[in-house]
């Protein structure tokens, strides 16, 4: 009884920086960075209030004055995920007993929004690409044909390519994974790896460190500006640079390939979450059934 006594009596403030160093370990800087300004949006208020005194009905007030003051319910609820993911931490630890969030409920999200690029589409936005940006076209086809977050792109590092093993080492808000290089992807890498040892012959100066070289360091906000550009200049709409992993995923059901290869490829954690592309293989329930069709004559 004394060791629980001493867990809820620990402020609730010290439990999160505990957790946060823990998350900085294995997050990357720029999903770090997201984390630890949400968490000062938290604590406003806290001060030192315990573990115990920041309860389920405490939280369920912290969220629905979050939602009250504008915010989306995607954006509360990652709000929701990383108060949960403290108590998560404590709990691991040995630090308290419960997480309460777990029983706050999610406030709920409009549906996925799934947008692919379609043939056409692609075949006007690389017209563009290579008229007036043709060096940025192999950093586009490092995201079609790897699915990376793009913040898993923008901050990989040469040091985390392996070309052999055709295998890339990212780390992004799932913290690090592996990422698979197919033949289209290790072009694009090829390209890329010409284009620094180019900048090094044309300047003498040391080529970046990053395989896009536009990124100066981890915790820099990407601003793919060309990209936008171009698809304005193709008249493509309502598409963002993380469509192009949703593309990557789509072509990827859509050829037949596992939903658990996808999800794996993806890096999701629940297999849930891949599932919004099934209906892209319309047959694929059905050739599921006709597997036990046919066995007693």
């Amino acid at each position: 009884m004394r060791t629980k006594n001493v867990a809820v009596s620990r402020p609730f403030h010290e439990l999160a920086a505990a957790a946060m160093a823990h998350k900085k370990l294995h997050l990357r800087p720029q999903s770090f960075a997201t984390d630890a300004r949400r968490l000062d949006t938290l604590l406003v208020g806290i001060g030192e209030l315990s573990i115990e005194q920041v309860n389920f009905e405490f939280w369920s007030r912290v969220l629905a004055d979050l939602k009250n003051e504008g915010l989306s319910n995607a954006t509360v609820n990652r709000y929701r995920s990383l108060a949960s993911s403290i108590f998560t931490f404590g709990m691991r630890a040995g630090l308290v007993q419960t997480n309460p969030i777990a029983r706050v409920l999610r406030f709920r999200e409009s549906e996925s929004r799934v947008r692919y690029l379609l043939d056409a589409e692609e075949i006007k936005l690389r017209e563009v690409i290579r008229r007036d940006c043709p060096d940025r076209e192999a950093e586009m086809d490092l995201a079609l044909y790897t699915g990376m977050r793009r913040g898993e792109q923008f901050s990989l590092k040469w040091l985390d390519v392996d070309l052999v093993r055709r295998r890339l080492t990212v780390y992004g808000k799932t913290g690090r994974r592996y990422v698979v290089a197919n033949s289209s992807a290790v072009e694009a890498l090829n390209k890329l790896l010409r284009r620094r040892d180019l900048e090094l012959e044309r300047t003498g100066a040391e080529g970046s460190i990053y395989v896009c070289d536009e990124t100066l360091n981890d915790t820099q906000r990407d601003w793919r500006r060309w990209f936008e550009r171009s698809l304005r200049e193709a008249g493509i709409k309502n598409f963002r640079w993380h469509d192009l992993r949703h593309t990557f995923a789509s072509r990827l059901v859509m050829a037949d390939v596992n939903l658990s290869a996808v999800q794996a490829l993806l890096g999701h954690k629940s297999i849930l979450m891949t599932m919004k592309y099934a209906h892209l293989s319309p047959d694929h329930t059905l050739a599921a059934a006709e597997k036990i069709g046919g066995q007693i004559q």
